[in-house]
């Protein structure tokens, strides 16, 4: 078979990828902080090891700011929900996954303004300039993707984090097309949530997910 659909999930997964996962179930399958006993234990140091290697890819200045998820889905979510509340205003772009136009749909009923600003024909970013018109008193948070899962685009997330930073906004990326891919450093990109899969780029097993939260940002539950 030849597999070419890597932007959905990343397969075959390799053999180390297998082995760990098959030794861990195996080894160590306890309910990680729910016990005393050694697999307990081993799960929950796993666990917590895991955590400061994401925060060391993502140049994270604390591993406490590193949720684990189900998904990238599940983290946009935790991120926008728990950030927005009516009367906010939000700049996204017209080339977002399901994953983020969803949850801002249903959060635009609720009495969120938003703004989806279209690529530039010629290179299929979104135009800083726009970026600034489309500021208002009410504007809160700038989302994007990094990458987008149909044109392979790369959006100048360190610009807009920039713009973001100077106008006193929250920047979130969707990063699951790029995590383990790319370079993505949250501090030089003034990123405040960024969220991604552990099952694309990475090369991890479903059902895993993160979502970094900077010391600015405060999620309501």
């Amino acid at each position: 078979m030849i597999y070419l659909d890597n932007a959905a999930t990343s397969w075959p997964k390799p053999e180390s990828v297998y082995q760990a996962m098959d030794e861990f179930l195996r080894k160590n399958g306890g309910n990680p902080g729910r016990g005393s006993h050694s697999m307990a234990i081993v799960a929950r140091e796993t666990i917590e090891e895991t955590r400061l290697l994401v925060a060391r890819l993502i140049n994270s200045p604390e591993k406490e700011r590193v949720i684990f998820t189900l998904n990238c889905t599940d983290a946009l979510n935790l991120g926008l929900k728990g950030l927005l509340r009516p009367g906010n205003h939000v700049i996204t772009s017209c080339m977002e996954h399901n994953s983020v136009v969803r949850p801002l749909a249903k959060i635009e009923r609720q009495g969120i303004k938003i703004t989806r600003l279209p690529p530039l024909a010629e290179t299929g970013v979104v135009s800083f300039r726009d970026i600034e018109k489309a500021k208002t008193e009410d504007t809160k948070l700038i989302v994007v993707t990094h990458a987008s899962n149909v044109t392979g685009v790369i959006q100048p997330i360190e610009k807009y984090g920039a713009i973001a930073r100077n106008h006193g906004l929250f920047f979130m990326v969707d990063a699951t097309q790029t995590a383990g891919k790319y370079q993505i450093d949250v501090q030089a990109e003034n990123i405040d949530l960024l969220a991604f899969s552990g099952h694309k780029g990475l090369l991890g097993p479903p059902g895993t997910g993160v979502l970094y939260v900077s010391k600015r940002v405060e999620l309501d539950s």
